[in-house]
């Protein structure tokens, strides 16, 4: 016998069907209903919360820990521990959106796209001249190679002596009447960032190199895990595991583009490039490639190189014979998205610079123009929320920045200027940093006795808003320091690789949401980043977007991301003995200057 399941949404219901002990949160996903769940399903995080009414279990261990009195109260479960024994009703009404970066401050870049469309007009046949019509295009713009579409497409334009021809390299994608509608609206290509957490779609004019729109999304992979460890096991233990990550990665994909295109009136098949960066795990996923040998030592990727291929191969909603590319990656935990980042910044000068993108791995890039370090420090998920108490994405109602005033005021502001419901990764390091800066917290990261410390659950905490259930523990405290000593260790291993010091660096680079929001002064009291450098801070937003962009708008790029890869010596951190005293090291809170 099925059971029913009614799912509220806002103004709508529907009902689903599931046999006895059935998983919720499984259910769910196979449903096509996202829930946040960071673990991917294995009871540790606490974030995969739904409001339950009907026949539920009773609270499993994992539920006592993460829930609280008021929240069992009022029918909270976790998604991931409770199994379908009889009729439920579920309430999923949308959750706030993201707030996702998708600015940068990628500067000019000059327009020569490696996809071009040129008018041309053909000589009228006569008897005694039988070059056939390809030949005579050849004749004129050298191409070597048509794609058989365009091909099919010069058949129906028969008689036609004005042509319009869109070509990349040396083929020709598409051959079209420059008098028909649909020619005269021009011809676009995507330049597209795959995060972890969120993806970025920007459609381009190639025709004059304009931003034509934007949309951002959240990526839909997250119901499968919030980093990339957790997906990478996910296709471990399920046969179709590596197929379900590349499905719902490109459904989402070309609902981006189907949602670009109506909104500003483009047919599809006007798109002719698409340009992919994101870390090395996002672009496996993306082929479809099994990326486990990343999460295992010697941490070794199926692929690093550039990749090129056909929308069609693919699966892409653009024009069939459309060039899909993907930019290089450097190794399993630096990847495609640090090298937009290099197209975006300038590391083409005598002097040294940094470049800190901060999120589950920390990537961090330190050369000039001769010589380049990089290697990847592994964060973990605190900086996104999902190991902190009250910790939760970048969604209207968390906090985002904080300050505790010496005396004792509070300034918060949360994301949209709605109530606080928790804590985002900017927030967090405020948060810390604060109580450091007032004496709440020794060096060490403990709180301190005899001030205004309560308890949550059973250990130290603080009530981060008065008359909040919002708290930051002590838990919290260790993950921030795990997570940002990884950061802080890694970028001392570079510099002693590079032999300089912080004196010897005249830019640090901020790159990604989180170091885009990221307060500098707040990292530099807690070690994050270095106390020298915050004057030279420079915030790229999303720098990956604006890398891609320059690659999608100018072909010379290409040139300049292959000798940055050549350049670029990768440093893997598990391997230096020197590592793990550095680590050390930046777990302590630096001390406060006067």
């Amino acid at each position: 016998m099925e059971l029913e399941i009614k799912l509220r949404m806002q103004n709508r219901v529907e009902t689903i069907l599931c046999p006895p002990g059935a998983n919720l949160l499984e259910l769910l996903h196979q449903y096509g209903y996202s829930v946040y769940s960071p673990c991917g399903g294995k009871g540790r995080c606490g974030k995969c919360l739904v409001r339950v009414s009907g026949s539920a279990v009773e609270l499993t261990d994992p539920e006592r820990q993460h829930l609280t009195q008021a929240q069992i109260e009022d029918g909270i479960r976790l998604a991931c521990q409770l199994k379908v024994t009889g009729n439920l009703e579920i309430d999923l009404s949308p959750t706030d959106q993201l707030v996702i970066l998708a600015d940068d401050s990628g500067g000019d870049v000059q327009l020569n796209p490696h996809v071009r469309q040129e008018e041309i007009r053909l000589e009228q046949p006569r008897i005694d001249q039988q070059d056939d019509y390809w030949q005579r295009i050849q004749q004129q713009l050298g191409r070597k190679e048509i794609a058989s579409q365009a091909l099919c497409r010069l058949g129906e334009l028969e008689q036609k002596l004005d042509l319009l021809v869109t070509f990349s390299d040396g083929k020709v994608l598409d051959i079209d009447d420059p008098q028909a509608v649909a020619a005269k609206s021009g011809y676009y290509g995507l330049a597209v960032d795959i995060g972890t957490t969120t993806i970025v779609l920007y459609l381009l004019n190639l025709t004059n190199g304009a931003q034509v729109g934007v949309h951002a999304f959240a990526n839909p992979q997250s119901r499968y895990g919030g980093d990339v460890i957790t997906r990478i096991d996910y296709t471990i233990n399920r046969a179709d595991g590596v197929q379900k990550l590349q499905d719902t990665l490109l459904e989402s994909l070309n609902q981006g583009i189907q949602h670009l295109v109506r909104k500003h009136g483009i047919d599809t098949t006007k798109i002719y490039h698409a340009v992919f960066v994101g870390n090395t795990v996002m672009l496996h996923t993306l082929l479809g490639v099994n990326a486990a040998s990343i999460a295992n030592a010697p941490y070794v990727p199926i692929f690093t190189d550039g990749m090129e291929f056909s929308a069609r191969e693919l699966g892409l909603g653009i024009h069939p014979d459309g060039i899909v590319e993907l930019l290089p990656c450097v190794s399993g935990y630096v990847g495609a998205d640090i090298i937009a980042d290099l197209l975006a910044a300038d590391f083409e000068s005598n002097q040294w610079r940094l470049l800190v993108d901060i999120g589950t791995n920390g990537e961090i890039i330190l050369g000039n123009k001769e010589k380049m370090f990089a290697c990847s420090a592994a964060a973990g998920p605190a900086f996104e929320g999902a190991n902190i108490a009250f910790g939760m994405s970048g969604i209207p109602g968390a906090i985002a920045s904080y300050q505790l005033e010496s005396s004792g005021e509070i300034r918060y502001q949360a994301i949209a200027n709605q109530e606080p419901q928790g804590i985002c990764g900017s927030g967090l390091v405020d948060i810390i940093a604060s109580l450091y800066s007032r004496g709440f917290l020794s060096s060490t990261g403990a709180f301190q006795t005899g001030l205004s410390i309560t308890e949550y659950q059973g250990q130290p905490a603080y009530r981060v808003v008065p008359g909040k259930e919002i708290f930051l523990t002590q838990k919290d405290v260790r993950e921030y320091q795990l997570a940002a000593g990884a950061i802080a260790a890694g970028i001392q291993v570079l510099m002693s690789e590079a032999a300089i010091t912080e004196t010897a660096i005249d830019r640090l680079y901020l790159a990604g949401g989180f170091g885009n929001y990221i307060n500098p002064e707040s990292a530099a009291v807690l070690g994050l980043l270095p106390q020298s450098l915050l004057t030279k801070v420079v915030k790229l937003g999303n720098g990956a977007g604006a890398g891609a962009k320059h690659y999608l708008l100018d072909r010379s790029a290409r040139a300049r991301v292959d000798k940055l890869k050549q350049r670029i010596k990768y440093v893997e951190l598990s391997a230096r003995a020197d590592f793990q005293e550095h680590f050390m090291g930046a777990m302590l809170f630096p001390e406060i200057r006067a």
